[in-house]
């Protein structure tokens, strides 16, 4: 009997154990849902490389789904709707507003979707994990780095993206934070663009001409950036006023070559997209993962833009 009962056991635990190496190589079907698909942008384009790595070894199927425009948030409800009644077994999310999601986000926890997000999160629901930047601390840096260019004092203004991003209000309260310690910084009402290049230099030519004493512009992220830097090079004013942001494109790394940006914040969003898929398919195999993983940023200037560790951020390998 108890060599019985121990066989019986080998078998029971061989049993488990194939059970669970099954369920490691189950493969996954993973949806990416993407604020934009705009080739032209970036960011978001080195985000997909670092998921599609990522889906690979893994060996999970991937999808990228997303509007064109990062301001067209109704069309990325219909698109995690439409996800969501086809069932994939993970949802990756760069939520498009931090509010309207978030029915269609429980209603992917009632079918068994795992959900995370991604840059962008979601108020007033849980998600599995959120993989990003911690904005309010990088857009501190670069606002602290912008009220001593200009002496301390003068006036300053941040050109946002589509109002009711998550990081769009994040960055816009960690600069606001920050100027906040400099009495003789006067801080003008944020603008917001339409999310695109075109929209954010018609902005900052606005400015500029509403606000004829402003010292320093702010560009909260790649976009309002791009067009900052063709309306400070269509006007000639690259001495005159401090222009700063997040994220890099060609049109950004020529401006700091040239002087007519001076400053950056670089996320990592090869490793935000990586790193994505993989605490999704840990989770989705039911293991435990943190409620939110800070990805880091780099802060870069002209000085700074050549160093190898830089220049492996601004043009990824596998780029």
């Amino acid at each position: 009997k108890s060599i019985l009962w121990i066989f019986t056991a080998i078998v029971i635990v061989c049993l488990v154990f194939l059970f669970i190496k099954a369920k490691d190589k189950e493969q996954y079907k993973i949806v990416f849902i993407t604020k934009s698909i705009n080739p032209e942008f970036d960011f978001w384009q080195t985000v997909k490389m670092g998921i599609e790595l990522a889906a690979k070894e893994e060996n999970a199927l991937i999808e990228v789904r997303g509007p064109y425009y990062e301001k067209d948030i109704d069309r990325q409800k219909e698109i995690l709707e439409e996800t969501i009644s086809q069932h994939p077994d993970i949802i990756l999310l760069a939520a498009a507003n931090t509010d309207d999601l978030a029915d269609l986000i429980e209603r992917a926890k009632k079918e068994k979707i795992t959900l995370l997000t991604v840059d962008s999160m979601t108020e007033g629901v849980k998600v599995v994990s959120h993989v990003g930047t911690n904005n309010i601390e990088a857009s501190g840096a670069l606002a602290r780095y912008v009220a001593q260019s200009i002496g301390q004092q003068g006036e300053v203004i941040m050109i946002n993206f589509v109002e009711g991003v998550s990081t769009a209000k994040e960055r816009e309260e960690g600069y606001k934070k920050e100027m906040e310690k400099f009495s003789k910084i006067t801080v003008l009402p944020t603008v917001y663009s339409d999310g695109t290049v075109e929209g954010s230099y018609k902005i900052a030519k606005k400015v500029i001409k509403d606000y004829p004493n402003v010292k320093a512009i702010i560009g909260a992220n790649q976009q309002t950036a791009d067009g900052i830097c063709e309306a400070i090079l269509e006007l000639d004013l690259s001495h005159k006023i401090k222009v700063v942001g997040f994220d890099s494109s060609d049109t950004i790394i020529y401006a700091l070559e040239k002087g007519v940006m001076d400053a950056i914040i670089v996320q990592k969003p090869f490793n935000m997209g990586y790193l994505s898929v993989k605490y999704a398919v840990e989770a989705k195999r039911g293991k435990v993962v943190p409620a939110f993983l800070d990805t880091g940023y780099k802060f870069i200037d002209k000085d700074s833009l050549c160093l190898t560790e830089n220049q492996k951020l601004l043009f990824p390998i596998i780029k």
